[in-house]
């Protein structure tokens, strides 16, 4: 449960949507959602947290009450892999302080490279039920299994980043990615480089697996239309079991960007029989909703006023050099029909603004089993003697 006791210093209006929007949210994570477990289940999800949070885009920042609908959100999780942290880590520190010191969080260094856009990918975990192992790291490709690009060998745009954690007996290297988008048409080389990119990071964690006592869990936004196109079944040829997204993780729920996969260690990795063991949750269907426009106009006029005066300050710069100010001129008469229009306004709040408060992806979550002591009772009876290793099957 998050801290909640913040709100009451807040002012009435905002601490009325807030708790509405609150009570929405645990309505639907209840809703959708199995039920936490200490030692039986593991719920372990993925997440694109759109642009967290550094406003380069100019359609935020976060108000107050998105960091609590997102704390929330990360709440229902035992274990959340996180994308687009950016390179100011204080949005994560807040965040980190509405959900108390009950969790923990691991993130990379800033992607530098071309096509990283200068992103962190992170964990986010429930340190009662998961224990960070000490083990992390960026991928790294050999030489050999580069990225072919030309006559040039690439990296991946966004290193992956894996960790080792435990949960009750599932012992797991968690590792997640952002695949280089690029072009959305098949033909284009930046569609080529993108399948290239899953297939060269998912064969090098498929030859580490081999070598390591613990399963592979291989998650994130992978920019995949669907699983049957050349980009998902990258993952397929490779070896990696995937949860089965037919319900798409994207605001509009037609694109499969995200999914949650792995490399099964003897089975050790496994869904619960539960009917609710997979999902994605549809966070703006509680929050941030069409509905409550009228709630959020304020804020959004106030966005849009914020561009205003950006480009009017752009503007100032060019006449100051002597320099074509056209565009800028352009800028500022569509921002001024805008915020003229309640029928556009309200448009550009549901197709763009809420998307940088929440996140334009929604949280994609399975639920495994990782209660094993069963099948570990039943190797020790089987035992045919004392120098057999009893947990050469079963993680510890």
């Amino acid at each position: 449960m998050i801290n909640y006791w913040p709100l009451k210093y807040e002012t009435a209006d905002m601490r009325r949507r807030t708790v509405d929007g609150l009570r929405a949210l645990r309505g639907l994570v209840r809703d959708a959602m199995p039920g936490a477990t200490l030692h039986e289940t593991l719920v372990l999800g993925t997440w694109n947290i759109r642009n967290f949070d550094d406003n380069r885009f100019g359609h935020g920042p976060r108000i107050k009450e998105s960091l609590y609908f997102i704390a929330e959100v990360v709440s229902a999780f035992d274990i959340l892999a996180v994308q687009e942290i950016c390179r100011d880590l204080g949005p994560l520190k807040q965040l980190m302080r509405l959900l108390g010191p009950g969790y923990g969080y691991i993130v990379t260094d800033v992607a530098e490279q071309d096509g990283g856009n200068q992103e962190r990918l992170g964990f986010i975990y429930n340190k009662a039920k998961v224990r960070f192992k000490g083990v992390a790291g960026e991928m790294v490709l050999p030489v050999r299994d580069l990225i072919a690009r030309g006559d040039q060998g690439l990296q991946p745009a966004r290193s992956p980043f894996g960790c080792e954690f435990q949960a009750g007996w599932f012992r797991f290297l968690f590792t997640t990615v952002h695949i280089y988008f690029g072009k959305e048409s098949q033909g284009t080389p930046e569609y080529a480089r993108r399948v290239a990119e899953i297939d060269a990071v998912a064969a090098n964690i498929a030859k580490r697996a081999d070598k390591e006592p613990c399963s592979y869990i291989l998650v994130g936004d992978f920019n995949i239309d669907a699983m049957g196109d050349p980009s998902g079944n990258a993952l397929i040829r490779n070896g990696f079991e995937a949860v089965q997204n037919n319900l798409g993780s994207n605001m509009d729920r037609t694109k499969f960007y995200d999914q949650i996969s792995w490399l099964p260690r003897k089975g050790t990795v496994r869904q619960t029989r539960s009917s609710r063991n997979q999902g994605v949750l549809d966070v703006l269907s509680a929050v941030m909703n069409e509905d409550q426009f009228r709630d959020y106009r304020e804020a959004v006029e106030a966005t849009v006023r914020g561009q205003i005066d950006k480009a009017v300050a752009e503007r100032a710069e060019l006449l100051a050099k002597s320099r074509d100010v056209s565009a800028q001129d352009k800028r500022i008469a569509k921002l001024d029909a805008l915020l003229a229009d309640p029928a556009e306004l309200k448009a550009y709040y549901l197709k763009t603004w809420r998307t940088f408060q929440i996140s334009d992806h929604l949280p994609l979550w399975v639920e495994l089993s990782i209660d094993f002591s069963s099948e570990y009772l039943t190797r020790l009876r089987n035992m045919a003697g004392a120098q057999e290793k009893p947990n050469a099957e079963i993680p510890m």
